[in-house]
């Protein structure tokens, strides 16, 4: 009866090492890049047959902000960034770009999480075009 005993206690230790180690897998598998940006932000510009022309991501960690040009289509893409007080708008940013398809610019704004902001993106004809069309819809949010 002895014997038994110490055997059991014998493997004890080695039972709890293995559902620390699988409680320590599964905590580290919960950090993947994928989680680290659950706080993102996206809007996107379809053309009328869905693809995807154009897009904008808030990065939450860092508060940058992405303005994508997703099709070759020789239009570029231009984001804007704004304060929303919930019956205006006020522009903070924009971000033109006009590298290519594939391609992405980058601006940084602090977003500060008592405030709310909205983003939206649209095709443009260069740099210095001020009647973009057509945009996306507005894309509320917060921090």
């Amino acid at each position: 009866m002895l014997k038994s005993r110490r055997k059991t206690l014998k493997g004890w230790p080695v039972r709890v090492a293995a559902a620390l180690a699988v409680t320590a897998i599964a905590v580290a598998g919960t950090s993947t890049p994928a989680s680290a940006y659950a706080g993102d932000t996206w809007v996107y510009l379809r053309n009328s047959s869905g693809t995807k022309v154009a897009s904008m991501q808030h990065v939450d960690d860092g508060d940058y902000f992405r303005t994508y040009d997703n099709l070759a289509d020789g239009h570029g893409a231009r984001g804007y960034l704004y304060s929303w007080t919930g019956y205006d708008y006020t522009l903070i940013m924009t971000s033109y770009n006009g590298k290519g398809a594939g391609t992405y610019t980058q601006m940084q704004y602090d977003v500060w999480s008592t405030n709310f902001y909205a983003m939206r993106v649209c095709s443009v004809d260069g740099s210095e075009d001020t009647s973009p069309g057509p945009c996306s819809d507005y894309k509320y949010f917060s921090e």
